[in-house]
């Protein structure tokens, strides 16, 4: 195989699907980008051999056909050092040896036996659905905090993200033990689908999306997995079976306090209470809900933290309690300027959402 490319085409694609390289794995072919030049365009695959793939198209000529397996570090570290808008020709004798010109530097490194290289999903591209870039990635970045990421729960489906598609609508669910993030989006669509994707890869194709506005982005859907096609790229994961949880009669309840708060001034009374707790200290931060005042207290082993917020309030008084890492994880994925709170006593969740209810987060108390 002999192909010439420009740096930064080469480079670029190198890093997007090194992404999908995870080093430590058994199977050292593994830590390689499979090079593709037997057909007209020069494909760039990596995988970690557990949930994702990316594979890229990248600009280039083709002098020699043929495929072949490069340690995926090694690779990058010797394009990176080129001259900036450099051509560089890279060719992979049979034996194996990969050599790397650009004027007058030579560099030659043993590639791996690329026909070891895993098989590569196929994308059946009969089932499809296409989604804004931007409001992926916000549908993304508005859920992909609260999923169980240290299957602290036990229940593998809470390692996933829960897509449910329709016609007009796109909700987005994620829940992890303690919070419970419901996302929707109107689109418009064919299909109608649900599909558990995996969290962690969610958390790489959200670094690959740049969220542009006036761009798309194709999802195909099989029995097994779900491709993101973009900018050349194919995102390809695996699914989680299971059927996620129902929590339709979770948010079934009746509300005894609700509250209207600026979020900002909340975000900001939450992040001065910080500091007073230590690593280890899981002390909650207390709300005492009053008709037109909240007072915010924080009591921990290392000090104590006061505060006092406006709020408009209708209902009961409430004292209650919360992790203030996990309400400010909530609080940080929120744009709205005011914020509505339900809580139906002070041991039942609260519940934060909009009007239109395009965002709803579940939280659960903890004992004063």
């Amino acid at each position: 195989m002999k192909i010439e490319f420009k740096k930064e085409d080469f480079l670029d694609s190198l890093q997007v699907v090194n992404r999908a390289v995870k080093r430590g794995n058994i199977y050292q072919i593994l830590d390689c980008v499979l090079i593709d030049a037997t057909k007209n365009k020069i494909t760039l695959t990596a995988q970690d051999g557990k949930e994702i793939t990316i594979k890229r198209e990248t600009e280039g000529e083709i002098k020699e056909k043929g495929k072949a397996a490069i340690d995926s570090n090694y690779l990058i570290d010797i394009i990176r050092t080129m001259p900036e808008g450099s051509y560089i020709e890279l060719e992979v004798t049979e034996k194996r040896e990969c050599i790397i010109v650009c004027g007058e530097s030579k560099k030659t490194i043993q590639s791996k036996d690329e026909t070891t290289y895993p098989n590569i999903l196929s994308v059946n591209k009969e089932n499809k659905i296409i989604i804004n870039e931007l409001k992926l990635k916000k549908v993304i970045e508005k859920t992909i905090f609260s999923y169980d990421k240290n299957l602290e729960s036990g229940n593998i489906v809470l390692k996933g993200i829960n897509f449910n598609i329709n016609k007009e609508n796109i909700k987005v669910k994620s829940m992890d033990g303690y919070i419970i993030s419901i996302v929707n989006e109107k689109i418009n669509n064919n299909n109608t689908y649900e599909v558990n994707i995996p969290g962690s890869a969610l958390e790489e194709l959200n670094k690959l999306i740049k969220g542009e506005v006036n761009k798309d982005v194709i999802v195909y859907i099989s029995e097994k997995h779900v491709a993101f096609e973009f900018n050349n790229t194919f995102f390809i994961s695996l699914i989680i079976p299971n059927k996620y949880i129902d929590t339709d009669r979770i948010f079934n309840m009746e509300y005894s306090t609700k509250i209207e708060i600026d979020r900002s001034n909340f975000t900001d009374c939450l992040r001065r209470s910080i500091p007073v707790l230590r690593d280890n200290d899981n002390k909650p931060i207390i709300f005492d809900i009053k008709e037109e005042k909240m007072d915010i207290n924080l009591n921990s082993l290392s000090g104590d933290s006061h505060e006092e917020i406006d709020i408009k309030k209708s209902g009961k008084d409430l004292m209650i309690a919360f992790n203030v890492k996990n309400l400010i994880k909530i609080l940080n994925v929120i744009e709205d300027e005011k914020i509505y709170l339900y809580f139906a006593g002070s041991k039942q969740p609260v519940i934060i959402k909009d009007k239109q209810e395009t965002y709803t987060y579940l939280l659960t108390p903890v004992k004063i």
